[in-house]
């Protein structure tokens, strides 16, 4: 069962879950930061949104990226993106600095600095991904 807010619209699993209304935007979280970081950026959402309904969700420095479960969060560093993915195994690869658990996931800490770093970490994306919808149903 899933529950929109009556005044932004978002759907989310729980009725009346506590949020902010609004997505952000993905230029205000870019703002001031070098163009190869947004870059990197972009690319990582574009990546995101064609695995099929994702919503991003920004505020200040950081991004979530959901269904209506958050299969990834993301925070804009000086040099770096610094993405969790929340899997629901743990996947001791070593793109991850960080594997810790999360609720009823296993969060995994990636440092996105380059195009290769972004290429490494899509796979494990698209699982996040694919576990969320498996769940809405």
């Amino acid at each position: 069962m899933s529950w929109a807010c009556p005044r932004c619209d978002r759907t989310f699993r729980q009725v009346n879950q506590r949020h902010a209304c609004g997505v952000g935007s993905a230029a205000t979280l870019l703002k001031g930061r070098s163009p190869a970081l947004t870059d990197l950026y972009r690319k990582l959402e574009t990546t995101a949104r064609g695995f099929g309904d994702v919503e991003v969700v920004t505020r200040n420095r950081y991004a979530l990226f959901r269904t209506t479960r958050i299969f990834a969060d993301l925070t804009v560093m000086r040099d770096a993106l610094r993405v969790v993915i929340h899997l629901g195994r743990k996947a001791g690869a070593p793109c991850f600095i960080k594997i810790g658990p999360s609720g009823n996931r296993v969060s995994h800490v990636a440092l996105v600095r380059t195009a290769a770093d972004l290429r490494t970490i899509i796979p494990f994306l698209r699982e996040a991904f694919d576990l969320a919808v498996s769940e809405e149903s």
